[in-house]
């Protein structure tokens, strides 16, 4: 199989990471795959706040549970109750533990922030991939570019806007392989 469509086959969201630390140069090569995605007029819009450090993300993810209860945590749909209650869970970590967390900003003037911030997380999630290394986006952390205290900490500018926040590690377990996907997905072909 050809080895690119046998990443993309493979990838997998990983959710327990070893303490082993990911080394700066490939962080810097994840972040180099991610500005090779295509944008509108190629105006690559992506800007990248990387977060090293345990103790540092941890914090980050209980400020982003508590801004997520303070906002959507009082929805009384089932589901949301459910994913409430674990973020009231003391040891319930949103980014897993993970060595790294890598967030993806949107400069205020590009095209279609989501798509395109988006098209540079896959390539860094199939890139990490490709290096043996675990990945995740975690869309629990998105309070947290709603924050001004944060962005200012982060010397995020206001205008930016979070579109990804990504997490990396060395995996616990071996990755895992996809399930089965749907084969029945295309609603018409026209010829």
């Amino acid at each position: 199989m050809n080895e690119i469509i046998r990443n993309i086959y493979l990838r997998r969201a990983v959710r327990d990471y070893l303490p082993a630390d990911v080394p700066d140069d490939i962080i810097r090569e994840l972040i180099k795959a991610g500005t090779y995605a295509p944008s509108a007029m190629n105006k690559q819009p992506w800007r990248f706040v990387v977060v090293k450090g345990r103790d540092t993300i941890s914090r980050l993810s209980e400020r982003s549970k508590k801004l997520w209860l303070d906002t959507v945590g009082r929805n009384n749909d089932p589901a949301m109750s459910r994913i409430a209650d674990t973020m009231r869970s003391p040891g319930f970590n949103i980014f897993y533990n993970a060595p790294v967390l890598v967030l993806i900003f949107a400069t205020p003037d590009a095209m279609r922030p989501e798509c395109e911030c988006a098209l540079a997380a896959e390539n860094m999630m199939l890139a990490a991939r490709s290096l043996g290394i675990g990945s995740c986006w975690v869309g629990l952390g998105m309070p947290l570019g709603s924050d001004p205290m944060f962005l200012d900490e982060m010397k995020v500018p206001a205008d930016y806007r979070l579109v990804a926040p990504l997490i990396f590690g060395y995996p616990v377990r071996e990755m895992q392989t996809a399930p089965p996907r749907n084969g029945d997905v295309i609603l018409n072909w026209v010829s």
